[in-house]
């Protein structure tokens, strides 16, 4: 649990989260620079150890300079950015995976019988494979790493100086900064090595800006309810979260192989809308239980 330090300076606090959102942005954008130039990368077309090189880089990195910073800059203990031991940090690992896995299954199963998504295809196999694998690169390149630093230390420094309305707008604002970053140093880093120069996005591969930061917003909100679902505040349980996240998306959009599932745009907004808002009353039913109502 962290207490409201009002002596803390609201600039110490701000600094510390926005820390957080660079640091993630930045080893990020570098890792994909700097695999670009050997032609890796850790998207699903390559080999699985050239993904897991890049990956693993990503989430080494920012996990140790976190680590560093809680130590030595805080000078605190790590459960209180959510790292509470492995009993609790596994259990609280597979609450956060099972909480959004089953909002998601329970959906589409919906979806399924009325027959607005269509199956068109499965291969055991294949999806086993698939789950293997991108569980493993999802881990290390995105979950583990944004969850340490943003619902981990970043939430945790805006907690000890703001409520915890005001800590959760803040920490889904620091969590936008982090493609705005990422991007931004990927075409800075473009445009010194090029002559040919950069081209700077707001969102990555064309995707609707809006329509991402959107998505983002509300995703950043329902990992927050995450963080608060168990009695220790583990930040494991937004790190199931976010992998179940981005799982379940994967094969709905059919980024995933072995499975093949058809909905039409319509059926796509209604399908992440109420998976959405399922899993956030999941984790406010277990926040109400883990009796965290008094947790800043």
């Amino acid at each position: 649990m962290v207490a409201i330090d009002r002596r803390l300076p609201a600039g110490v606090a701000l600094g510390r989260a926005l820390a957080a959102a660079v640091l993630m942005g930045v080893v990020l954008a570098v890792a994909s620079f700097i695999g670009s130039a050997f032609g890796a990368s850790a998207s699903s077309s390559d080999p699985f150890g050239v993904r897991l090189i890049v990956a693993g880089s990503v989430g080494i990195t920012v996990v140790a300079v976190i680590l560093l910073l809680r130590r030595r800059w805080d000078r605190a203990p790590l459960a209180g950015i959510g790292l509470s031991g492995v009993r609790r940090d596994m259990a609280g690992f597979l609450l956060g995976l099972g909480v959004v896995s089953a909002a998601g299954v329970a959906v589409i199963a919906v979806l399924s019988l009325i027959g607005v998504a269509r199956w068109s295809s499965f291969d055991l196999l294949h999806l086993l494979v698939f789950l293997a694998t991108n569980a493993v690169v999802a881990l290390l390149l995105e979950a583990i790493p944004e969850e340490v630093s943003i619902r981990g230390y970043a939430l945790t420094a805006l907690r000890m100086r703001y409520s915890r309305p005001v800590a959760t707008v803040l920490n889904i604002m620091v969590f936008l900064c982090v493609p705005v970053v990422a991007l931004g140093v990927q075409a800075l880093l473009e445009l010194l090595a090029s002559a040919d120069g950069a081209t700077f996005s707001l969102a990555p591969g064309g995707v609707n800006p809006l329509m991402y930061y959107l998505t983002l917003a509300a995703f950043g909100f329902m990992l927050v309810y995450a963080r608060d679902a168990t009695a220790s505040a583990t930040v494991w349980t937004c790190i199931g979260a976010h992998l179940a996240w981005l799982t379940i998306n994967r094969i709905v959009l059919g980024r995933a192989t072995g499975v093949e599932v058809a909905l039409g745009e319509g059926a796509t907004l209604v399908f992440f809308a109420v998976y959405f808002s399922m899993a956030v009353v999941g984790f406010s039913i277990l926040r109400g239980r883990a009796g965290l109502s008094k947790f800043a």
